[in-house]
């Protein structure tokens, strides 16, 4: 018999938890999980450009987290990150994610998926982190030759009190396509669902509960939970998605908390003869009214001065901001994208630029522009490569951009200049290069980030 995740009235389960004993007295066995993803090396508080008011923070998240085992410290917690440690910031592109694993070590994180940054700095660094991390990294559909990552693939695990919970690992296919390609050399990414479909009867066997530990994004989530029998949770990340309620698929909970620990996912079970009944989720915001945790935030002090005196300083100012939001760059025609596409044209006297989107990582307020601005907003350390295409090239490329699903926040969104032209039905038409028709024969002067001309983002 298939266990489900059975989704009661959330008001009924708060009245039974008022007149009922507590769930670990007798009965059921009780289970809280505490879910982040994509934080992408974000260790300060994140201003919010609408309010003004700043959320996440690694010490705040690791306050939250304490205050969740505080409430009942017989409670079974479990805390899950969903992948992308690295890459966003100034700190993680100067300390290269070290102290961003160590935190994740002091706030007793009890397992991670690989996320597709996890190779941005090198398979070799990333050798390093897994390494040096205190808890298990996963990637169950993840291949490296000739020399293995030390990933595994699953791991059983059973906090005090608590039900046997089986977490798989798995990773996107756009590991090896959004990192730089030289990052990507030897490996390979087999299909989630058919790596899910092998193991997870043997996880049903040895545990009470399954959970996918996900960094696939929502539409391999729900494809994971319509063909893969035993899986009960979906914990998800890559889309940077905040669901405040699960997202329901063929009875399985989808979850997935934003991004750089901007909120914290929690979900409260009751697991008894492998079925688990949710009694509550939501997600919590991590802002000014949590308490930090003061060593963390000691040690995420002392790493920002060391940078402040080199990055911290004005290069400029701004009109108004120059917005780099995933559903701003990653769905249409931006005023960043036209911007650093328009300027690398005319500084290399090129007839056309191409730029990903998910190149655009931060936004640059208005007002004064400081250096951090500039390195967050660009942390991969590209170079600029002039070359020449066919107009047919540059059909194909406008193609494979327009063929992309918007909903996905694809980073392959190409971002242009000297190029104008329509998307209809996943293909560009109407492409002209300076105001003449786009000619297939012809041979265009083309220039884009090394990124592009090496193959990323296919």
């Amino acid at each position: 018999i298939r266990r489900r995740l059975l989704l009661p009235l959330f008001l009924v389960a708060s009245l039974l938890a008022v007149i009922a004993p507590p769930l670990w007295a007798a009965g059921p066995l009780p289970l809280t999980i505490l879910h982040f993803n994509d934080f992408h090396g974000q260790l300060e508080p994140a201003a919010d450009g609408a309010t003004g008011r700043t959320q996440g923070g690694i010490a705040r998240l690791a306050g939250a987290i304490a205050a969740v085992r505080a409430e009942e410290p017989r409670r079974p917690v479990l805390v899950l990150f969903a992948g992308d440690l690295l890459q966003g910031t100034v700190t993680s592109t100067v300390f290269l994610g070290l102290p961003d694993l160590d935190v994740r070590g002091a706030m007793s994180v009890d397992a991670m998926t690989m996320g597709n940054h996890e190779l941005d700095f090198g398979q070799e660094h990333f050798r390093r982190l897994l390494a040096q991390a205190r808890f298990p990294v996963l990637g169950a559909n993840v291949q490296a030759t000739p020399e293995p990552f030390a990933l595994q693939s699953a791991v059983v695990l059973q906090p005090p009190g608590g039900p046997r919970v089986a977490v798989l690992g798995l990773v996107t296919g756009e590991l090896t396509t959004t990192t730089h390609p030289r990052n990507a050399v030897g490996i390979a990414v087999d299909d989630p669902v058919a790596a899910a479909g092998r193991l997870v009867p043997r996880l049903e066997a040895a545990a009470d509960l399954v959970v996918a530990l996900s960094h696939l994004g929502i539409a391999e989530d729900r494809r994971l939970a319509r063909e893969v029998a035993g899986v009960d949770l979906v914990v998800g990340g890559h889309n940077h998605h905040r669901y405040d309620e699960p997202v329901i698929e063929n009875g399985v909970p989808i979850v997935q908390a934003g991004d750089r620990g901007r909120y914290l996912g929690r979900i409260d079970l009751a697991v008894e003869d492998g079925r688990a009944q949710v009694l509550g989720y939501r997600l919590m915001p991590i802002d000014g009214a949590v308490p930090e945790n003061p060593q963390i935030a000691a040690e995420v002090a002392r790493l920002t001065a060391m940078l402040a005196r080199e990055v911290d300083v004005p290069v400029g100012r701004l009109a108004a901001e120059l917005d780099a939001s995933r559903e701003v760059t990653r769905r249409g025609e931006s005023a960043f994208g036209n911007l650093v596409a328009d300027l690398s044209r005319e500084l290399t006297g090129t007839d056309v630029a191409l730029f990903n989107g998910g190149g655009l990582r931060a936004s640059i307020p208005a007002g004064e522009v400081r250096l951090k601005h500039v390195y967050e907003a660009f942390p991969f350390a590209n170079d600029l490569v002039t070359g020449t295409l066919t107009g047919a090239q540059l059909q194909d490329a406008l193609d494979r951009s327009a063929s992309l699903d918007p909903a996905d926040d694809p980073g392959g969104f190409l971002q242009v200049s000297g190029i104008r032209f329509a998307i209809r039905d996943g293909r560009a038409v109407d492409v002209t290069v300076g105001g003449v028709p786009l000619d297939p024969q012809k041979r265009y002067r083309a220039v884009m980030p090394d990124f592009l001309a090496a193959g990323g983002v296919g």
